[in-house]
């Protein structure tokens, strides 16, 4: 933490950015904003296909069957959902000006192990089986889905050797792509 790259600030200098647009001489932070668990819910049950389109209505619990947006769900105020407050849902007891924003290992543990997103990556995955025949397009697809943007070639080529790897899992693909930090973060 005290060294001078830890250090760095995010601001922006053209002269730096002409001589090394990448970064790769580190010579500021790279940091992005990590979206709110309510934005990271309802993100990856769209990229699965499960987003309820539903407005309005009662509020419902978590559970395997509630699809619907997460600010339709219901939050008890002496049980905090285990998702939300592991990505700083604010306490519903308190007020709060502001939420805190934490990176930790169990969020990426929760991606990991998490009955939800595995759940949520098996629809993924049939999503995209439906989406051609070709391993690349379905990449090519998947990136569109989950990142938003087209993936570059050695992204496909990368893709195509972890599917021939692991014998064309296509729910760990999936799972991999929405446990990404580009996934769950702010462009």
């Amino acid at each position: 933490m005290l060294s001078s790259t830890y250090q760095l600030s995010t601001k922006y200098s053209e002269p730096n950015a002409e001589a090394d647009p990448e970064n790769r001489l580190l010579w500021r932070a790279n940091l992005k904003q990590r979206l709110d668990a309510e934005s990271i819910r309802d993100s990856m049950l769209f990229v699965a296909g499960r987003l309820s389109p539903s407005t309005g209505g009662a509020p419902v619990p978590f559970d395997d069957s509630n699809n619907r947006r997460t600010v339709y769900g219901y939050i008890s105020r002496t049980t905090l959902d285990g998702m939300l407050a592991l990505f700083d849902f604010p306490n519903p007891n308190n007020t709060s000006e502001q939420r805190s924003v934490t990176l930790g290992p169990m969020q990426r543990l929760y991606f990991m192990n998490n009955e939800f997103v595995a759940r949520q990556a098996d629809a993924f995955a049939g999503r995209l089986t439906q989406a051609g025949s070709d391993d690349g397009e379905r990449i090519r697809q998947a990136y569109r889905l989950a990142l938003g943007r087209p993936p570059t070639d050695e992204e496909i080529q990368m893709g195509k050797d972890f599917l021939r790897a692991s014998g064309s899992s296509w729910p760990q693909y999936a799972q991999i792509l929405l446990t990404s930090a580009e996934f769950v973060s702010v462009p």
